[in-house]
Parts: C-alpha cells; sequence; structure tokens
C-alpha cells in the first residue's frame, strides 16, 4: 500500500530541505507539509497547509499509513524565556503524539538534539549520558520521552529519534550564518583556542538519514532508531574558519583573545539587547565559541551511511544557492 508523509514544520530550515529530500526520494504518493509560517518555496506535487500548532492538529492530515516527521523547534539559544522552548518543543510534540495516536500512525520520525548531551572535549555516542545543559535540551529530553512512551502503546509503531549537531545549510539563519557574517564583516576573534570541536553537519545529509533509517527499521524489522548526526571528521572551529574562508574568500582571523575579556566586552551589546536593539552578541554564545560539542555519528558510521558532502563541498553547494553568494 502506497504511503504518505505529513511533515510538521515543513517551513522552516529542516523542514524545506526535508520537503526536497522526499520529493528526490519519491517514496510517498502523497506529502503535506504542515507549519504556522507561509513556505519559502514550494514543491508543486506537495500540499501546503497553514496551521499554528499550538493548537490540536486536526485528524484529516494523516492516516494509519501516514510517515509523521515531528520538525518544529525553538532552537536559538540564548534567545527565549526557558518556559518558551518546553511549551514549543514538548507542547507541539504532545499534540503530534495526540494525532498519530488519533489516526493509528504507525511511524514518527523526531528530530531532537545534541544538547541533550553535556557539552566538553569527550566523544559523545548515542550510548553517552543525558545531561542537558540549557532549556533547549532539556525540553527535547522531555519529547524524547514522551514519544518513546508513544512508541510502547501499540506493537506496530516505529520511532526515528535524530540527534543533530550544529546543522547549517541554504536558509539556516543560525550559528553558520553568523560565523559567516562575522567573517566577511572582519571581527571574528577565537575565543579561549582554536581546537575547540564544533560538530556539525549539512541539512541535506541530515534529511536523508531520515529516509536511511526507516529502510534499516524496514531492512531490520525493528521498531526503534535512534542516532546522532554530525560529519563523522571531528571538526575544529579553526577547520570550520579555514573552510570558509577558502570558500568564502574571507582574510583569515588569527586574533585569540582570553574569555573573560570578551564576557565582559558583550556586557554593553547585551544591554541594548534589552532595550530592544538586537545584535548577536551575548556572553552564553560567546561561551559556546570554546565549549566543545564532540558528537559522534556512530550508529550512521555502524551502518555506512553515504555522506554526501564534507565541510569544504557544503559550504561550496551553500555559497552557491544563495543569492550574492552570502551564506545566507
Amino acid at each position: 500500500m502506497a504511503k504518505n508523509a505529513l511533515v510538521i514544520g515543513g517551513s522552516g530550515f529542516i523542514g524545506m530541505h526535508t520537503l526536497r529530500a522526499l520529493k528526490r526520494d519519491g517514496r510517498y504518493a502523497k506529502v503535506v507539509s504542515v507549519d504556522i509560517a507561509e513556505p519559502s518555496e514550494r514543491i508543486n506535487s506537495f500540499n501546503y497547509v497553514i496551521h499554528d500548532c499550538r493548537m490540536p492538529l486536526p485528524t484529516t492530515l494523516a492516516d494509519a499509513d501516514t510517515d509523521i516527521y515531528n520538525l518544529p523547534a525553538l532552537r536559538t539559544f540564548p534567545g527565549h524565556p526557558d518556559a518558551e522552548y518546553f511549551e514549543t518543543n514538548y507542547g507541539t510534540s504532545e499534540r503530534i503524539v495526540d494525532l498519530a495516536e488519533a489516526v493509528d500512525a504507525k511511524t514518527i520520525i523526531f528530530t531532537s538534539t545534541m544538547s541533550v548531551y553535556a557539552t566538553g572535549d569527550a566523544p559523545k555516542t548515542e550510548d553517552s549520558p543525558i545531561d542537558p545543559g540549557n532549556a533547549y535540551g532539556a525540553s527535547k529530553v522531555k519529547g524524547e520521552t514522551l514519544h518513546k512512551q508513544w512508541l510502547t502503546g501499540a506493537a506496530h509503531r516505529r520511532l526515528v529519534i535524530c540527534r543533530p549537531a550544529v546543522i547549517f545549510g541554504y536558509r539556516d539563519n543560525g550559528n553558520f550564518t553568523r560565523l559567516a557574517n562575522a567573517l566577511r564583516a572582519r571581527y571574528f576573534v577565537f575565543v579561549g583556542r582554536k581546537d575547540t570541536i564544533k560538530s556539525a553537519g549539512y541539512v541535506t545529509d541530515l534529511a536523508d538519514t531520515f529516509l536511511f533509517a526507516l529502510d534499516k527499521l524496514d531492512e531490520a524489522g525493528s521498531r526503534e532508531i535512534l542516532y546522532n548526526f554530525a560529519y563523522p571528521e571531528r571538526l575544529t572551529i579553526a577547520r570550520i574558519v579555514d573552510a570558509f574562508c577558502d570558500v568564502g574568500g574571507y582574510r583569515r582571523p588569527r586574533m585569540v583573545l582570553p574569555p573573560w575579556f570578551l564576557s565582559t566586552a558583550a556586557l554593553p551589546f547585551e544591554a541594548l539587547n534589552a532595550i530592544g536593539i538586537k545584535n548577536p552578541i551575548h556572553r552564553k554564545r560567546l561561551t559556546k565559541l570554546y565549549e566543545s560539542t564532540n558528537i559522534v555519528p556512530k550508529w550512521l558510521e555502524d551502518n555506512n551511511f553515504p555522506f554526501q558532502t564534507d565541510i569544504g563541498s557544503a559550504l561550496e553547494t551553500w555559497k552557491a544557492e544563495s543569492p550574492g553568494g552570502r551564506f545566507i
């Protein structure tokens, strides 16, 4: 029987690229994208529904043969009060699980985060302890637990949980976009050291792993797969900066400043944010620059997932797709 796909959060960064991957793959007879925002692009054969996921999801969106992709997330940290991460990330998952139960859907694909792990130089595999250091990570841990509870409710249910590292690509508007802007404007400096590990991966590879994991569920006849997503290469901040400079033609930064100096310098910018003059500089964001996120994609490596890009080729592709080559 032909299967359908329901992509919750289809207008977002990961959602847009997931829809592209579903189009390339062609396995679904029908694809429906749901989001509160209008999509930045539309695929002609797909259906787009504007809906606020803070409200219950209509049961007309899915049926028992629908794979449900749970992608929405309030992901920028810092940037929001702690309660908002739980209201968005966990609350939306509650409504998605309610929909899945109402229509007896068999499969959910849930995007969690690397932030369920503690930061630090030690490598984090899928078996590493859960120790979120912020509300974003904690809200995703709670979401994972909810989905696992749903899985145990019926023997025919299947669950894929992906824990992505930093994801970048066209329409990113996140960490890598801010880095590109800082390099272009020549105000980037290394914080504390240059060998901080910053695990990352390209968004098209991420979207491909969703389908790869579903295929592995079918092959093994299993019910659950949980995996980390990042490049197998242990990317340092220096390696990432060098790749941006090679592809973007930016001048290489050399300066390494102590964390205390930059934290002090960030205070006036935080004060400006507090009165509504927005800027990207914040002490917690600077702290992230010298805290390693060493995420190991062990399950993907063990199962020989075919990464289509590396850091250099991904940046080349992103630049080519962005207007003016500005890593938008």
